[in-house]
């Protein structure tokens, strides 16, 4: 006998306490972007389909289907990062990047310039059209993120709190921790995933919650 599948719904939150909307998903699958069973029609960060709720051997599971900007899920729990993921604090988006020393040009010198050896990733920031920002070097063991007190702050983003989140190297590894912040931090899809209730996701400028009854 087939087991009955939850009610599964996802809701777009509102920052500012006002009415949300909320869509059911009827199907096997819900898609969501500027069209689809939850459009999101007027944000231009959002792909004509972004990403799809569906069911994998009997789970939900969430896929990123859409354009560069990608599908942030939030944190729950500390989370493994590599040299080319993403995450979102606040309103700043942020790219890790592995620094491999020593670094040659073209014609075999090797670049000048002041030596870290213990620096091997950093933060980069990304701006709204493609623009690079400011770069970070992350040091061995912790660093602190936050919106004045830390290693790496972002005093101009209201979104951030005082201690937000913490990224931790150990040597080769790099992982990122969530400190109770009111926003949340995100990471970036890069595989499908299975979501639970009250799961929460960033799509665009649009904060999503799955809720599972």
């Amino acid at each position: 006998m087939a087991t009955a599948r939850p009610q599964v719904s996802i809701r777009v939150v509102r920052a500012d306490g006002g009415a949300e909307s909320q869509v059911f998903m009827s199907g096997s699958q819900l898609l969501c972007g500027r069209t689809g069973d939850l459009p999101l029609p007027n944000d231009p960060f959002v792909a004509e389909t972004q990403f799809r709720l569906f069911y994998s051997g009997g789970k939900l599971a969430v896929e990123d289907v859409g354009a560069h900007n990608g599908v942030f899920s939030r944190l729950r729990q500390e989370r493994q990062l590599s040299g080319k993921s993403e995450i979102r604090v606040g309103r700043e988006r942020l790219v890790v990047e592995e620094i491999k020393l020593p670094m040659t040009e073209s014609d075999g010198t090797l670049s000048w310039g002041s030596t870290d050896p213990d620096c091997r990733f950093r933060l980069v920031q990304q701006f709204e059209g493609g623009a690079i920002g400011s770069a970070f070097l992350l040091k061995q063991g912790e660093n602190h993120l936050g919106r004045e007190k830390g290693d790496i702050t972002f005093p101009n983003d209201g979104f951030v709190s005082g201690k937000h989140a913490i990224i931790t190297v150990n040597g080769d590894r790099i992982s990122i921790r969530d400190l109770g912040s009111a926003n949340g931090t995100f990471a970036r899809l890069t595989a499908p995933a299975f979501v639970e209730n009250n799961d929460q996701f960033l799509v665009g400028s649009e904060l999503l919650r799955v809720e599972v009854s």
